[in-house]
């Protein structure tokens, strides 16, 4: 997960949730969920949020200001 603060700040974030060796669970919507968490608690203070997944490089989610934005090319 990439958050872009406000601010001008940039956080990235990875989950352990996904395949990783030293994960309790092998779980990707765990990992969906503790995104989500973040995402309600940083809200407008983040100007956009973009959830990956890092072994393809695809984009899951979009986020502005806490509030889920469309990613389908045709919409944007």
């Amino acid at each position: 997960m990439i958050v872009w603060f406000k601010d001008g700040n940039v956080r990235t974030m990875y989950s352990l949730d996904w395949k990783h060796k030293y994960s309790k669970t092998i779980d990707k919507q765990t990992g969906l969920s503790r995104f989500h968490k973040k995402i309600k608690e940083y809200g407008p203070l983040a100007g956009t949020i973009e959830i990956y997944d890092k072994a393809t490089g695809t984009l899951i989610d979009k986020y502005y200001e806490g509030v889920q934005i469309s990613i389908d090319p045709k919409t944007d």
